[in-house]
């Protein structure tokens, strides 16, 4: 059974343009498996804490020495690394804010991000631990940045971080000019980027 993990990051239930794009890729994943298991994590309304003084402590200690209150500050960085391990295919929806990507994705990112869990270091460098799955990224844009490239700091960042833990099979997607064409041009962009899903599915 094929799994799909959605997590969107816009902190719009309606209007959002990402969640629109990724509304279309859900749909068109599942009419492709059918018996596809989605898992959605809503971070645009959860509330994903910044990580801690107690978070790093417990993280850089190994699991045999952690202290019960140690495990307990782990216990959502674990619920998050399964359900992201777990999945065949991640699809990530992104609001570009200022620049760059939503403060509650980076704190997410940071969750999954653990030596020995998503990835390992030793003498000779480090090794993404978390392999054979697809990436898929929606992202909406204010502007539009084809002369404004490198003010683009959301593509770059997102596709080095999750390339550090493993991943090779990357799509990125984005909309740009949603805060400054009409409706109608930004619905037949939408449509080209919607038109491009089926073959990266």
């Amino acid at each position: 059974m094929k799994r799909l993990l959605r997590i969107d990051t816009s902190t719009r239930e309606e209007n959002s343009h990402s969640r629109d794009l990724a509304n279309s890729f859900e749909e068109k994943y599942k009419v492709k498996y059918v018996q596809a298991e989605v898992k959605y994590r809503n971070l645009g309304t959860s509330n994903i804490p910044h990580v801690s003084q107690a978070f790093i402590d417990a993280m850089f200690t190994p699991n045999e020495s952690r202290t019960k209150e140690m495990h307990e500050t782990l216990t959502l960085s674990n619920e998050l690394i399964t359900e992201f391990k777990n999945a065949d295919t991640i699809l990530l929806s992104v609001p570009m804010f200022n620049f760059s990507i939503p403060s509650v994705l980076k704190a997410y990112i940071d969750h999954i991000t653990r030596v020995g869990e998503t990835f390992s270091m030793d003498e000779t460098g480090f090794q993404g631990l978390v392999t054979g799955k697809k990436l898929v990224i929606v992202a909406a844009y204010g502007a539009e940045f084809s002369e404004m490239k490198a003010m683009d700091f959301v593509e770059p960042y997102l596709k080095s971080i999750f390339g550090f833990l493993g991943f090779t099979n990357i799509s990125y997607f984005a909309v740009e000019g949603t805060s400054m064409l009409s409706e109608e041009v930004l619905e037949e962009r939408k449509l080209l980027i919607k038109e491009g899903f089926a073959s990266n599915i």
